[in-house]
């Protein structure tokens, strides 16, 4: 495979086109292989996540989301990535960390899990503060140190008491002459309580590895504490500076309410940026703030933080609808959440009734608008160049907003700047060079006239900044006959009826199946973020609304995308449902048959339907997907 990128030049323009030496480049799948042990040897789970048969046993066919990337910078074709996993599920009853590498600068990937899950036979395995602990572990952060080693991060819980929600990190070490990283511990660094009085949750980690840092090799993750009201979530930062065998605690948003999905970057000289998104509160409900990036910085080896501040204020993009039958989808909600087929995450305490949603699907899980759609929230990341050639000043910072005066009534329940509004969805620039001083203005990496960006990541590097999102530009949605595609959700047909009920785009393009969806987009920068070049990496188009989750009822695309540079070698990776079989559902005779459903297998009985009987036979087959370069 040719990693080469070549960038096409055009004086006076703010976004240059990406062009590809010949021949093309070309993404990588990561998961979907055999699996194997971190030790050799082999279990029942990783038996049965190598294994593909279509039999209910079997997990080789199931879902992975949230991608983690990294790149070694002492050896750019030691790669790694992670993922929720749920591979496990027909043999531990949850998901796990999974956790895949590649020695040939991601040319092809070997696919593994954290040691500790539940039927872990192996020395260390058992030995993992995990084993026993919890049954589940995901939302995967990764990244290197300078001397070979990576921490890989995450959360961990049970979905029923004792819940036992924690964040922990393991270590990893890959010599250089080594074909394979080799697994080392995991320490829990913050425990959970066993009932449902916090929850730690949205977390993301860095290592210190600046060229001039006097704290190089330190370890920081920061994370949300959910604490059952989302005006009282704060973000705490953990610090090791033992290689991740012992961590303190703190918290940095102080004085902040309502937040979360923080982020983490650390400068030459080792300071270290902590941003989150501050969610907007308003008065009748006790506190006045907007939606916003703030931001904390420390100086001595994140011993101590500034107070929080905010860098820029933006308008959200976060799409939402309303239940038809609040009860029916709190029912469902949290009975799928018991069979770990949701999100990975805690359950909520009982199956109490939800009215608004943030995101829809069928049966118990429709919505008033009828519309069909996976769940996103306007997210804030962060990034330094660690480099000799880095500003230790400088910290760059992308989040995916609505575009100011893209508002518009969608005519349905269904909205994205609140309750029947609709916006467009676009990354977002903005950055420090005097230490959080000032921010620049908010500038768009890639304005694009139709569709949505989201779920960005940024990383710097020897003097260039890189940034992947995905993008419905060449959704039908957003095409002629899709309407005004603010109105709608991605791949959804437009209509003027409420409630229009969910139909996939793509039907009135039959041929073109891979009409409905999203791409993923890669940007990169070598003027500090003045001018960016980009363009659509992923080979096809990923149709993320199947319904695979919540008993083939509702869309889970995960949370974010990941991108990682080092060494010369830039990986990034998604959520991608390329491989997933579609179907219909016999349980609906109309939404069953509207595009977002997959393959399944039901039997009639006693007037209704039995459980799907083939799930490893396609349907749920989501993968992540990759793509990597070479720094220009």
């Amino acid at each position: 495979m040719d990693r080469r990128l070549t960038r096409s030049v055009g004086a006076g323009l703010a976004l240059a086109v990406l062009a590809f030496a010949a021949p093309a480049v070309a993404d990588v799948q990561i998961t979907g292989h055999a699996y194997v042990r971190h030790d050799g040897g082999t279990d029942a789970t990783i038996a049965s996540c190598s294994d593909k048969t279509p039999g209910v046993l079997a997990g080789g066919n199931r879902q992975a989301n949230e991608p983690a990337a990294a790149v070694d910078p002492s050896n750019g074709d030691h790669m790694t990535a992670g993922a929720n996993d749920y591979c496990p599920v027909p043999t531990t009853t949850d998901a796990w960390a999974g956790f895949y590498y590649s020695s040939n600068g991601g040319g092809s990937w070997t696919n593994s899990l954290l040691p500790g899950y539940p039927t872990d036979t192996s020395a260390e395995g058992q030995a993992s503060p995990l084993h026993g602990f919890v049954t589940a572990a995901g939302d995967p952060v990764q990244a290197w140190d300078n001397q070979g080693h990576l921490y890989y991060g995450g959360i961990a819980f049970n979905r029923a008491h004792p819940q036992n929600g924690s964040i922990w990190v393991a270590r990893y070490t890959w010599p250089l002459v080594a074909t394979a990283p080799d697994y080392e511990y995991t320490t829990i660094v913050s425990r959970g309580t066993p009932g449902f009085g916090h929850f730690e949750d949205k977390v993301q980690l860095e290592v210190d590895k600046g060229a001039d840092s006097p704290h190089a090799g330190n370890v920081y993750l920061c994370w949300a504490r959910f604490t059952g009201s989302p005006a009282n979530n704060f973000v705490y930062l953990a610090r090791s500076s033992d290689g991740g065998k012992s961590f303190r605690v703190q918290k940095v948003s102080e004085g902040v309410h309502g937040s979360q999905f923080c982020d983490i970057a650390v400068t030459r000289n080792g300071t270290v940026f902590v941003a989150w998104r501050q969610f907007a509160f308003f008065a009748d409900r006790g506190q006045q703030q907007t939606d916003a990036v703030a931001w904390v910085k420390s100086t001595d080896g994140g011993k101590s933080f500034t107070k929080p501040a905010i860098a820029t204020e933006f308008l959200a993009w976060d799409p939402s609808d309303h239940f038809g039958s609040p009860a029916a989808a709190g029912q469902a909600l949290y009975e799928a959440c018991l069979r770990a087929d949701a999100t990975v995450g805690n359950c909520i305490a009982g199956p109490e009734p939800r009215q608004s949603a943030r995101n829809c699907g069928d049966g118990p899980l429709v919505c008033q608008s009828g519309y069909v759609f996976f769940r996103a929230n306007t997210q804030v990341r962060i990034a330094a160049d660690p480099t000799a050639a880095g500003n230790p000043n400088a910290a760059y910072v992308v989040y995916d907003g609505s575009v100011p005066g893209s508002e518009t009534a969608t005519g349905t329940t269904f909205g994205t700047a609140g309750t029947g509004v609709g916006t467009q969805a676009s990354v977002y620039f903005i950055k420090t060079e005097n230490g959080g001083a000032s921010w620049s203005t908010p500038e768009r990496i890639d304005a694009q006239a139709v569709g949505h960006q989201f779920f960005p990541d940024i990383d710097a590097d020897d003097g260039m900044l890189h940034a992947v999102w995905q993008d419905s530009r060449n959704d039908c949605a957003s095409g002629p006959d899709g309407g005004d595609f603010r109105t709608v959700p991605i791949a959804n047909a437009w209509t003027a009826a409420n409630p229009p009920g969910g139909v996939n785009c793509s039907t009135d393009a039959p041929d073109d199946p891979g009409a409905s969806g999203v791409d993923a987009a890669y940007g990169t920068s070598s003027d500090g973020g003045a001018t960016w070049t980009t363009n659509v990496v992923s080979d096809a188009r990923t149709m993320p609304q199947y319904e695979q989750f919540g008993d083939r009822d509702l869309p889970f695309f995960g949370d974010y995308n990941y991108i990682d540079a080092a060494d010369g070698s830039v990986l990034m990776n998604w959520t991608d449902q390329r491989d997933t079989v579609p179907g219909t559902d016999p349980r609906y005779p109309v939404d069953g048959m509207d595009g977002f459903d997959v393959l399944q297998c039901r039997a009639a009985s006693n007037g209704g339907f039995s459980g799907d009987t083939c799930p490893n036979q396609g349907g749920l087959d989501q993968n992540i997907y990759g793509f990597v370069a070479t720094a220009p």
